[in-house]
């Protein structure tokens, strides 16, 4: 009986190769791992597409969080802001001014500023989120107490000024970003008197509104509250105290009116953010309040005692305390986004290879439906967010993804194992993620060993691959 040669096709058993054996024609080509790897570049690609709809979705989601945000701080009070008190002077000056090549001289009314040699705040913030619909707002009362005293010098300084001061229309002026949230009759004390009322407005004195923590800008504000003043209390000078029950939400914040100013500050809200020019000296935070104290000394504030202008100064110079929200998802989930394209990217490459080395080739609309599965992770994400807050909705949306994708591809692979391979490549994936957004100052560090363990592994994993698929093995 002959033995068969050992060159006969016949005897030698087809080597299994995880893509078809090429045929010449354009379907071979595209079955080439080479192919098939720019083929998920573009699909990766064209996936941006949609994540922009996600994005625009997001930030719709977000304004609709802000004008309901806005609606409950008008029924309350906005961001608060308290600037002074100040003693405005009107001053009687003559100015010339050039008009069709002639020169007028006329009388017009200016301003001088005098700020207190000292001032004390105290203000104790009871705070409570107040909600409209799914959407909540940190709102406070304030009980607010501000003490101190005018020196004795203000003559001296005003003298410096142009012009003849009209000390029958001093007024003592106090700026107060949203009016409508004083919830007392506010007064002034002064020397230990009885308490004085204010009257509404500051008259012709103004200040630089304070933009909020969800509005855009700022504009010029006469909001505040003003008290006339004897000029036999310039002379001499006066010792004051107002007290006043303030609502406001989302932040407070206290100019450093006194030449040398003390803020004390505390509130049972556990989230506290202190923002502008001066921070606090000291801070105690638990998970129940928080308190705050702040010295500003007068060289600090870089300005004088008494400055000329009807404009108040110091709305540049804050101590700021936002409350801050456990997690604000929308901005979030927005800087989720940004790592969409890298996080696709990295799944499909764990895709790629799994194929590779699993004999069974993935068709490129799987590919597409695994990365409209990923996408749909961020709408997920959102919706449920607005709900059970950002760690809860995030758990739930990447486990469910997770699994629907590791089935789907085990499935597509008829490989269990590849299944299991690819949900825990997913798990690692999103919890890195997860750890990233947390710690938003090393994100940049994080992503980019993430993105070079993704392609080193990519490459010692594909290092023998035959990317023109003709089936001749690559050397090692």
């Amino acid at each position: 009986m002959t033995e068969p040669h050992s060159d006969d096709p016949a005897s030698t058993p087809p080597r299994p190769l995880p893509y078809a054996e090429p045929r010449g024609n354009l379907g071979a080509l595209l079955r080439s791992p080479g192919v098939k790897f720019i083929m998920i570049g573009v699909i990766s690609v064209a996936l941006l597409v949609p994540l922009l709809l996600v994005w625009g979705l997001t930030e719709e989601r977000a304004d609709r969080a802000r004008e309901v945000s806005n609606r409950i701080s008008h029924g309350w009070g906005g961001d608060q802001a308290v600037n002074g008190p100040y003693i405005a002077v009107p001053f009687e000056v003559m100015r010339s001014r050039e008009v069709d090549g002639r020169t007028l001289v006329e009388r017009v009314t200016e301003w001088a500023l005098v700020m207190p040699e000292t001032l004390d705040v105290t203000a104790d913030l009871k705070t409570e989120e107040r909600r409209l619909s799914i959407y909540t707002l940190p709102v406070y009362n304030g009980a607010l107490t501000l003490k101190g005293r005018f020196g004795a010098g203000i003559l001296q300084d005003l003298a410096r000024f142009d012009g003849t001061p009209d000390f029958s229309r001093a007024i003592l002026v106090l700026n107060i970003n949203d009016i409508t949230g004083i919830r007392s009759d506010a007064g002034v004390k002064i020397d230990d008197g009885p308490v004085l009322p204010f009257g509404p407005g500051m008259r012709q004195i103004s200040a630089m509104g304070v933009a909020g923590t969800m509005d855009y800008g700022r504009s010029q504000s006469n909001a505040g509250v003003h008290r006339p003043i004897d000029r036999a209390l310039i002379e001499k000078g006066f010792a004051f105290d107002i007290a006043l029950s303030l609502n406001g939400s989302r932040s407070f914040a206290v100019a450093p009116a006194g030449q040398t100013t003390s803020f004390q500050a505390k509130a049972n809200w556990p989230h506290p953010g202190f923002e502008g020019l001066f921070l606090p000296e000291k801070k105690t935070i638990t998970d129940k309040d928080f308190t705050a104290t702040w010295t500003i000394p007068y060289l600090a504030r870089g300005i004088d005692k008494a400055v000329s202008g009807s404009m108040l100064p110091l709305s540049e110079s804050l101590m700021s305390i936002n409350l801050v929200e456990p997690v604000q998802f929308y901005q979030v989930v927005s800087r989720t986004l940004k790592y969409s394209i890298g996080f696709i990217s990295l799944v499909f490459l764990a895709v790629f290879v799994v194929e590779l080395k699993g004999g069974r080739m993935v068709h490129w609309i799987q590919y597409v439906l695994t990365g409209l599965a990923l996408i749909v992770f961020y709408v997920l994400l959102l919706a449920l967010a607005e709900h059970t807050g950002f760690t809860l909705a995030y758990a739930i949306a990447a486990i469910a993804t997770t699994l629907l994708i590791s089935a789907y591809l085990g499935s597509a692979t008829a490989s269990r194992r590849n299944g299991v391979a690819l949900g825990t490549v997913l798990l690692a994936a999103y919890g890195i993620m997860y750890l990233v957004l947390r710690e938003d100052e090393y994100a940049l560090l994080a992503g980019a060993i993430i993105s070079f363990i993704a392609i080193a592994a990519t490459m010692y994993a594909t290092r023998r691959v035959d990317w023109s698929g003709r089936g001749v093995p690559a050397q090692p």
